[in-house]
């Protein structure tokens, strides 16, 4: 199974995307660690004092959202993003030219997509830092939802991006001016 990422990797440095999309997935690693962190005091404080860390729920909800855009630009680029290749892997093996034009396809499309929740988004981000919003229950934990907004638009123009440049890769392969690369092959 072929992917979009070129082999540029193995020989020199990362291109600037790559290092923005690997400091997002980095920052939700660390957000993940923090939440193992709240979780776990909030367990013992449950457990052993009878009094639990308050807003820790409603952490939880709020930054699985968060954690999953930050995240998923760089599994798209790494070939991690779930898909079935059946069809694909045989027409990149057996027919590459139509093989590369569905793949292209399929990211174009998924550009596309990410495009479309990124411009509906935007005025959703913009209400909320304008209005105040919030999520959480007044008086004990209020969490703004403007930054989670934010969040998911960075994570969206990165997926857009992604899937660009692995659009373009596609076209450029069956050209002879890239090299295929399997999936979780190096990445660009």
């Amino acid at each position: 199974m072929e992917s979009g990422l070129g082999p540029s990797a193995a020989s020199g440095p990362m291109p600037l995307h790559a290092r923005a999309i690997a400091l997002l997935s980095a920052i939700g690693t660390l957000w993940i660690f923090f939440l193992m962190v709240l979780i776990l005091i909030d367990v013992v404080g449950r457990g052993a004092f009878n009094s639990p860390l308050l807003g820790v729920p409603e952490m939880v909800r709020f930054s699985i959202v968060a954690i999953v855009f930050l995240q998923l630009p760089q599994t798209l680029r790494t070939g991690g993003l779930t898909r079935s290749d059946v069809l694909l892997g045989r027409l990149l093996e057996k027919r590459p030219a139509v093989g590369y034009a569905l793949q292209g396809l399929f990211h174009l499309t998924g550009m596309v997509l990410f495009l479309i929740l990124f411009g509906t988004l935007w005025p959703i981000m913009i209400e909320a830092f304008s209005a105040g919003g919030f999520y959480g229950s007044a008086g004990l934990i209020q969490i703004p939802t403007g930054p989670l907004y934010v969040i998911m638009l960075i994570g969206s123009g990165a997926m857009a991006l992604q899937f660009l440049l692995l659009a373009w890769h596609d076209a450029r392969v069956p050209l002879g001016h890239e090299q295929a690369v399997a999936v979780g092959g190096p990445g660009e």
